[in-house]
């Protein structure tokens, strides 16, 4: 397939290409990309979690994840040592747990457990948070109320909590739907505000989604979707906020993406010069790449066909997006594997993938990331993912889970 020339423009303009790639890439080969370590955690309760989330603090990461009864964690080094399995068993009737890891005396030595549930003090929505220590011990502290919300017990997805970087105090984001904000703040390893809720960006009115933080430049990258997919004149905008330890939002860059989100939400990796984006809508698979310096947002390229795939419901899940160079890393949970492709920074991808290894091809959900800072080459991309070697639907699961790092050179 010929090479595409680069057509720049202005940013917050994205222009939409006609799918057609992929259409004539052979599947042959690793795309120059290989595992550069490759490790499998033992099954237990928190490894065999189907959607464990890898959270990087400092120089090594957490798992974390939650069974609807217990919230368990560990601390996961970047070599692929687990260490400090723990838990703390929810109250009765919470159904959606959030956590992170924070620091009262070091990085990562408490877990922030949160929980939506009715305020007893103003009868309004309420998220109560706790902290529990990181190493397992008895806590004596009580649940605190952080944040009321007037209208009600809002939705689970207007809510997101995450660990920061340097692992000290925790990010919490939700939407406020009466001030139609994005509101963000960091909790301190007491499970307290550390400051006053600030406004990711001014009230725009629009709906929100995909709300959630990704790898980036700051201690907190906050990412959402502002606008609608109902009408054509009102394409949604891809948010990223960059926030401290402080509560602060640093800059915030709103990238149109011209084209509605249609499956699924997008990735965002953080890039030398700015920040690469990938998604999906109904025709395919499309990456856009944002520079910074020269406040310019590239085109929109396709880089697979929908309907290479059976069609837009079948696409597979985008589960990790990293640079490589020029080029970037896509990671794609297909229905028996998981591949990273190679995607030029103009759509084209390199012939072939790299597959993940798996026993049975029965697989929870990819959690990946690129750690950040961005490096210059680079890179890696790191992946958890449980990897089951019971039936699908069996209990109890059995298997392990992989703890892997990918680079293309």
């Amino acid at each position: 397939m010929p090479r595409r020339r680069r057509h720049d423009v202005v940013a917050f303009g994205l222009a939409a290409l006609a799918v057609g790639a992929g259409a004539c890439q052979a599947d042959v080969g690793d795309a120059g990309c290989q595992l550069t370590s490759q490790v499998t955690l033992a099954g237990t309760p928190l490894t065999l979690l189907p959607d464990a989330r890898l959270d990087q603090v400092g120089d090594g990461y957490f798992l974390l994840g939650s069974d609807g009864t217990s919230v368990r964690w560990a601390a996961l080094s970047a070599g692929g040592t687990l260490t400090g399995e723990a838990a703390y068993a929810l109250p009765p009737g919470v159904s959606s747990a959030y956590f992170a890891v924070a620091g009262v005396e070091s990085p990562g030595d408490t877990v922030l457990i949160g929980y939506l549930g009715t305020d007893a003090g103003s009868g309004s929505g309420g998220l109560a948070v706790i902290a529990v220590p990181a190493d397992g011990s008895l806590s004596t502290a009580l649940p605190t109320t952080v944040e009321t919300f007037p209208g009600g017990i809002p939705a689970a997805s207007s809510v997101a909590m995450i660990s920061s970087r340097k692992g000290m105090d925790a990010g919490l984001a939700w939407i406020d739907d009466g001030a139609g904000q994005v509101m963000v703040t960091t909790l301190d390893g007491t499970g307290m505000k550390t400051g006053t809720p600030v406004a990711v960006s001014p009230s725009s009115g629009a709906p929100f989604s995909c709300l959630g933080f990704s790898p980036g430049k700051d201690d907190l990258t906050v990412v959402y979707s502002a606008g609608t997919t109902a009408l054509a004149n009102h394409p949604p905008g891809w948010v990223i906020a960059e926030a401290n330890e402080a509560g602060s939002v640093d800059s915030t860059t709103v990238l149109g993406l011209g084209r509605p989100l249609g499956v699924g939400c997008a990735l965002v990796s953080p890039t030398v010069t700015g920040y690469g984006i990938t998604w999906q809508d109904t025709e395919g698979a499309w990456l856009a790449e944002f520079v910074s310096q020269g406040m310019s947002l590239s085109m929109s390229y396709p880089y697979a066909s929908a309907a290479g795939f059976g069609g837009s419901n079948l696409q597979p899940p985008l589960v990790g997006l990293a640079p490589f160079g020029t080029d970037f890393g896509v990671l794609l949970a297909r229905p028996l594997d998981v591949e990273l492709w190679r995607i030029d920074d103009m759509g084209n991808r390199r012939s072939g993938a790299l597959v993940f290894p798996s026993i049975n091809g029965t697989y929870g959900t990819v959690s990946a990331l690129a750690p950040s800072p961005a490096l210059a080459g680079g890179g890696p991309l790191v992946a958890t993912y449980a990897d089951y070697t019971s039936p699908v639907g069996a209990s109890p699961l059995a298997g392990g889970r992989l703890f892997v790092n990918a680079a293309c050179q």
